[in-house]
């Protein structure tokens, strides 16, 4: 077998081993983090050198289309995603959007989307144009492209998670999207480029534009379908989910109106509702009075620290430093350089919160 293959072949061709998924794929490569061991074993040897030439073909394909690659110890792999048990090993990127922004929020919905869900979706973006918020959707019919053409109309930057590779945009129709999502946005996908969507991989999908996310809002939604188990992820992820009441003789209504019933969600009334409820609102306020606080001037790890106080209200030092996974001596000193910008304040004991 050939043993001179970049790191990079490696991790994708783990991904290409049989019977390796995320969950057995990071547990094989804390066993083994020299992953050429992993290819040597007996239970994969005869699959090692297929996997490996596959692997360069991805890599291949990703230098010539400019497609970045993402491993999960990656730095720019996203951070809300990374220590999710089923998280994927890569992730394909295409695309100036950060996948580690201050605020990221998922809308999702039918593919049957009515005048009156859209409405409500086109709505929603043009309201969130000034708050710096990255929308994430699966680039659907319905709700899905709803959600992306309005971010294009109102310039506010989308991420569209795809459940196959990036040579296999569907549906066909919403290509013509594609430039100028990726003008301010990003294309998103842990299948390789080459790799076509299947059945299967639309649910599995889900879990990504979940997890990637502070926050899901489901626009409208019947009794099942993919919107709600985007929800069910981003449940079983303790995000915050907000769904959008209806009228109870609309079918695309009823999915939404057993999230609120089910207490699985908060009542979506307006976007600055939205804000108040995830205390983004006053975040805002105080960026507003002190600008210098910006978030373009914020470290990768310092926005870490602030998306998971934002997600969970509050967290002690030792829970900050198990679920950042920054050293501790560096901690300490973000969470002092925060506090002193005036975004964190400590609590009774060893607590933090935003301020």
């Amino acid at each position: 077998m050939k043993t001179t293959y970049p790191l990079i072949v490696y991790q994708i061709a783990l991904t290409y081993l049989p019977k390796v998924g995320p969950v057995k794929g990071k547990e094989l490569a804390s066993l083994y983090p020299n992953l050429t061991d992993i290819f040597r074993l007996a239970s994969y040897q005869s699959h090692a050198a297929e996997a490996l030439r596959e692997a360069e073909k991805t890599v291949k394909i990703c230098e010539e289309e400019q497609i970045q690659i993402l491993y999960f110890e990656d730095p720019a792999y996203p951070q809300r995603i990374k220590d999710l048990y089923d998280a994927p090993l890569i992730l394909f990127k295409k695309g100036p959007a950060d996948l580690n922004a201050h605020r990221i929020v998922a809308v999702v919905g039918t593919r049957h989307a009515s005048d009156v869900g859209k409405k409500v979706t086109e709505e929603l973006v043009q309201s969130s144009i000034k708050d710096e918020v990255i929308l994430v959707s699966g680039f659907a019919r319905g709700i899905d492209i709803t959600l992306h053409k309005a971010c294009l109309t109102c310039q506010v930057p989308t991420i569209a998670v795809l459940a196959g590779g990036f040579r296999h945009i569907y549906p066909h129709e919403n290509a013509m999207y594609i430039d100028q999502i990726l003008a301010t946005g990003a294309l998103l996908s842990e299948y390789a480029p080459h790799i076509p969507p299947a059945s299967y991989h639309f649910p599995v999908r889900n879990r990504i534009i979940a997890g990637l996310s502070d926050a899901t809002i489901v626009v409208e939604a019947a009794e099942k379908g993919g919107a709600l188990i985007t929800a069910d992820y981003a449940l079983n992820y303790n995000r915050t989910v907000f769904a959008v009441p209806g009228s109870l003789n609309r079918p695309f209504s009823k999915g939404c109106n057993l999230l609120i019933r089910n207490l699985k969600a908060t009542i979506y009334t307006s976007w600055d509702d939205f804000m108040q409820e995830l205390n983004w609102e006053q975040a805002k306020d105080r960026l507003a009075l002190h600008p210098e606080l910006s978030q373009k001037l914020f470290t990768l790890n310092e926005t870490a620290i602030i998306s998971l106080l934002h997600r969970e209200g509050q967290l002690s030092s030792n829970e900050l430093l198990q679920r950042s996974e920054i050293p501790q001596d560096e901690l300490a000193l973000i969470l002092l350089n925060l506090e002193l910008k005036g975004m964190i304040q400590s609590t009774n004991g060893d607590g933090y919160m935003l301020s």
